[in-house]
Formats: C-alpha cells, structure tokens, sequence
C-alpha cells in the first residue's frame, strides 16, 4: 500500500471497457473483506455511467464511467463517516495496486440511480475502471493540488520535537485525497502517542479524517482508533 499511496491519483476519465471477469471477483472478494471487518455496506455496480451522464453538475467533469463502488453503511453504525473514509480509501488503495483508475465523489453524481436499503446511508461512491493517459484537466487538476497541500508543521501538532517515523508518516498524509483540499485533519504527537482529530462542520470532514489516519497508519505502522483523538496502535 505503500507504494499506491506514492501512485494514486484521482482519474475521471475513464475507458467503458468492462472490467474482466477475475479482476471483478478481486474486487468483491475485497470488499467482502472490509465489510465484514467494519460493519460497513460497500457494493460493487458493475454498470453506473447513467449516475453521472444525467446530472448536470458532473457534465464535464467525468468521462466513461462505468463502474463504481457505493460507499455506505448502516446509518446507526458508529463513526460511519470516519469508517467510509479509512476503508474506502484503503480499497482506493488496492484498487490503484490493481493497476485500476479511481477516485472519490461526494457530490457530483445522482443519488437516485442507486437503490439503498431502508436503515443504510450512502455517503460516496468510487468509480473504478481502466484509464488511459491523463487528461489535461486531470494534469491541470493534480497540479494545483499538489502545489496547494499544507506543509506538515501546519498539520502536526508537537512537530518540533516529533520522531522521524511520525514526519514520514505525515508526509504520507499529505498525499491523502481531501474533499475540495481542505486538508483538515489534525495529528498531535506527544510523549509517544500520536491522535488524530478534526474541526467537523460537514460529514465529508470526517470522511477526510478517515481518509488520513489510513495513510498515516499504512506508513507508520498500526491501526487507528475511530472517533475524535483517536489514538494510533502500532504494530
């Protein structure tokens, strides 16, 4: 995983070639796996495209979609949002060790394509699929980003006196996807023991701070624990 966090960029743009029949089965066998981990709902649709040809907000921004994972859970589940995040992005993560395309999408697609069961809550959806080169808005994309991610003194607090293992996995945060690169979420490191919170005003700022502890713990080593200053346990 490692190594995906170094190579994942957001694709959307995307090649209608279905995704063969035994890569498909790794997906799901994936997915199964973390919903019986989490307690989460996650499903693959093997046919989506119509989610982002008929709403207007996604015109333009996505091409060939096809595929997606629905990202959800039971609306009950504790930390549902935080829990999307950290597992949703380590599929994101296999899926880009797969040699697949993805990304994150909270908002520009329809809702209504996509038949959730009474008590479940969809939050996002993930399209995945082949890629061909990148676009030039995709480069024009990733390159703003980049040049827009705060540096690790502004995210880590404790940084001047942090070890080297926690810098490097902050340097593994910095690559995380945020929604609109807001970049919110906050480690503190001190005697020893690393926590992560954030400043939530919407439900996508949790699925961020899911989002981080995964690249954080992928590099360092460990687990999370969910909720606000959750603490990491190291391997």
């Amino acid at each position: 995983m490692r190594e995906a966090i170094l190579n994942r960029i957001s694709r959307r743009s995307f090649r209608q070639t279905p995704i063969a029949p035994e890569l498909r089965g790794k997906i799901c066998d994936e997915i199964d796996e973390i919903n019986r981990e989490s307690g989460l709902a996650f499903t693959f649709v093997e046919d989506a495209g119509e989610a982002f040809c008929s709403m207007p907000r996604s015109y333009g921004m996505f091409s060939g979609v096809r595929s997606v994972v629905v990202l959800k859970g039971a609306a009950d589940l504790p930390d549902l949002a935080e829990k999307t995040g950290y597992y949703g992005e380590r599929l994101m993560l296999d899926l880009t060790d797969m040699g697949l395309g993805t990304c994150w999408v909270g908002g520009t697609f329809d809702r209504g394509q996509f038949e959730v069961p009474g008590g479940e809550t969809m939050l996002c959806v993930m399209p995945v699929g082949y890629v061909a080169e990148q676009t030039a808005k995709e480069k024009l994309i990733r390159s703003a980003l980049s040049r827009r991610r705060r540096p690790v003194s502004r995210r880590l607090v404790g940084y001047e006196n942090a070890p080297g293992w926690v810098l490097a996995a902050m340097e593994a945060v910095r690559l995380a996807p945020s929604a609109v690169n807001s970049q919110k979420p906050v480690f503190t490191c001190k005697g020893g023991t690393v926590t992560a919170a954030v400043e939530a005003a919407r439900t996508m700022d949790l699925i961020d701070l899911g989002i981080a502890k995964l690249h954080f713990a992928v590099e360092a080593g460990g687990r999370f624990e969910f909720g606000q200053n959750g603490k990491l346990i190291k391997d």
